[in-house]
């Protein structure tokens, strides 16, 4: 199966980039948009250099992930071992710090909480 690196301009006047597979799904994107062409054209020579050798995760264990989002902050996500997932932050935090430590505060207290129910759902 080919596929194939598009550069396109976004409405905010971003640079981006997306990888295309041979049946046109989209497989990969830039995540965030760049000021110059040649700066997205720099991203994919990155990812063409460090994407052969990059290690690929196993979910074989639930699992936190911090990373940062598209407005630029950090969140925690709780990941099942199938790799969907479970919870995440709902608000971002100025650091990747300020993260970790929220998602290490709801796993030292996830055990203990007590569960309500909120209405007829």
């Amino acid at each position: 199966m080919v596929a194939t690196f598009e550069l396109y301009e976004d409405r905010a006047g971003k640079h981006r980039w997306r990888l295309i597979a041979s049946n046109g799904e989209i497989i990969a994107d830039s995540g965030e948009g760049y000021s110059t062409r040649s700066g997205a054209r720099e991203a994919i020579g990155r990812i063409r250099e460090h994407a052969p050798d990059a290690a690929i995760p196993s979910f074989e264990d639930t699992h936190f992930e911090v990373f940062r989002d598209t407005a630029d902050e950090y969140r925690w996500r709780l990941v099942a071992d199938n790799g969907r997932i479970l919870a995440d932050s709902g608000e971002g935090y100025a650091s990747k710090h300020g993260a970790r430590d929220a998602a290490a505060r709801v796993q030292q207290r996830v055990t203990d909480a007590e569960t309500t129910e909120l209405g007829d759902a």
